[in-house]
């Protein structure tokens, strides 16, 4: 996983209510106590404190499901995320309705089997407003007899989003015989976007993630016809 980087001289004052990373309570207190700030070596510390905590937060997440997210302590009032992504996916009435199934598994992993889907999780580092953001998510691809689903369910965000879910259906188009509509669906929670600053972030973030979707579509689409013409 990547280093702390541009965060790592505010993460000297980390405390509770008041920390430039989204964690809990005890991940604050393991940087308070874990890493000597005065050490050229901190840098370091840091890093591979912050990847272990990544690591038991994955397995968490695999172990006992949305009820093992985080609670973030980095404001004054607490953020449960397993919460936000409740509140999130039942403001989305029509994905209970058309994928059932679908939204009992992003709800109830991992007590809700899916039949006919893959999944696994990933992490990745994405350039959204002011800071480089460290996101990890759970991927799961749902392969139906009418449809085939790719749901990427945000666990963690090192800055701006609390949580967030991208949809992706694949819809076969008879009158196009092999052809088929790819269509995308992004929602999310996030905090910081309010006031004079959170207004230029939050519209950094709007471009960065229009333009990270159309390149994606772009992408696929390149790829898609590229098979077809090929012999």
């Amino acid at each position: 996983m990547t280093k702390i980087g541009e965060d790592f001289e505010d993460l000297k004052d980390c405390k509770i209510g008041d920390c430039v990373l989204k964690l809990d309570a005890d991940a604050v207190q393991a940087l308070r106590t874990e890493v000597d700030w005065r050490k050229p070596t901190a840098k370091a510390e840091a890093t591979a404190l912050f990847r272990r905590l990544a690591v038991n937060y994955v397995n968490g997440y695999r172990e006992g499901g949305n009820a093992r997210l985080g609670i973030h302590r980095d404001r004054e009032r607490p953020t449960f995320v397993a919460n936000e992504f409740r509140s999130m996916i039942e403001q989305l009435p029509r994905l209970g309705a058309e994928l059932p199934d679908l939204t009992r598994y992003l709800l109830d992993y991992p007590n809700a089997p899916l039949k006919n889907s893959t999944d696994f999780l990933y992490w990745q580092e994405t350039q959204f407003g002011l800071r480089p953001t460290i996101r990890m998510s759970h991927l799961v691809i749902e392969d139906g007899p009418r449809q085939t689903v790719v749901a990427s369910k945000m666990l963690y965000a090192s800055h701006y989003f609390w949580t967030a879910l991208e949809l992706r259906v694949l819809l076969p188009d008879p009158v196009r015989g092999a052809g088929f509509w790819l269509v995308t669906v992004n929602r999310s929670r996030s905090d910081g976007l309010s006031g004079f600053t959170g207004r230029v972030i939050r519209g950094r973030v709007r471009s960065e993630v229009e333009n990270g979707t159309r390149g994606a579509l772009t992408a696929t689409k390149a790829r898609l016809e590229a098979k077809e013409m090929r012999p």
